[in-house]
């Protein structure tokens, strides 16, 4: 890996109890705190990305599946709230398109889209995953699929999901899946982020995070916010939910609206 500078980063989920319980980094040079490596794993390849986070998903995906359909009572009626906020959204903008949830993976928020009435779809780079979510909803569309690229027409997407997918997105490569979100949606169109945040980020506005499944990055929403602006979507409210346990960061959402004015 030329972008790590010959370190070698191996990521190995640890299962107790039978549930996902966090992700060991192991590193070449092992005195080397893994935050000091971050600012180089975040420029590794597109396909490099893409095949760590797939791999890692995939060999978790059952236990992930059982712990989201565990939940949190609370965090998950907050996150219902903003969803839902999203869905009116798309419902008063009267679009004939459909909503895609960009990484879904075992589809529990397609799903409830769908019985909200909005017509959504769900795509995620886990085989595993998609293969959950279709298992759940035989009936909805769920694909295999980068949110670097959508396969989808320009304007022609009603509105985006984005519930905690993009954290594994390495910052380099961020702004290109910004890009590939204003290409689709629809001017006008919602879209909704949903990431682990943090209020300690570097002077770029994250900070890397020891994710359960696969590694990650906490953002500031100020610092999403600007990115969002960078790509033509205005926001239009936040959500900040407290750490769920000691030692966890907190949640975040960012609700944003497509529209090439806001840079006017």
């Amino acid at each position: 890996m030329d972008s790590l500078v010959g370190a070698v980063v191996k990521v190995v989920p640890t299962v107790l109890g039978g549930r996902i319980d966090r992700v060991a980094f192991a590193v070449g040079v092992s005195d080397t705190p893994t935050s000091d490596l971050f600012p180089r794993v975040r420029r590794v390849s597109e396909n490099e990305a893409l095949d760590r986070t797939r791999r890692d998903y995939d060999e978790v995906a059952e236990l992930y599946d059982d712990m989201v359909r565990q939940g949190d009572q609370v965090i998950d009626a907050l996150s219902a709230g903003m969803i839902n906020a999203f869905a009116d959204l798309v419902r008063a903008g009267g679009s004939v398109g459909a909503v895609v949830d960009a990484g879904c993976g075992p589809g529990q928020w397609t799903d409830h889209l769908d019985r909200a009435g909005i017509r959504a779809y769900g795509i995620d780079l886990s085989p595993a995953m998609v293969a959950i979510a279709r298992r759940y909803r035989p009936d909805l569309r769920y694909e295999v699929g980068s949110m670097l690229h959508l396969d989808a027409g320009d304007e022609s997407i009603a509105g985006i999901l984005a519930h905690f997918s993009l954290i594994h997105t390495p910052p380099d490569l961020l702004p290109r899946v910004l890009s590939e979100f204003a290409r689709v949606v629809e001017p006008g169109g919602p879209l909704l982020i949903g990431v682990q945040i943090t209020d300690t980020a570097d002077t770029n506005g994250w900070v890397p995070y020891d994710h359960r499944a696969s590694p990650a990055y906490l953002w500031t929403l100020d610092a999403l916010a600007d990115r969002l602006r960078e790509h033509d979507f205005a926001e239009l409210g936040r959500l900040r939910i407290v750490a769920p346990a000691p030692g966890k960061p907190p949640a975040g959402y960012l609700l944003a609206r497509h529209d090439a004015r806001s840079n006017e």
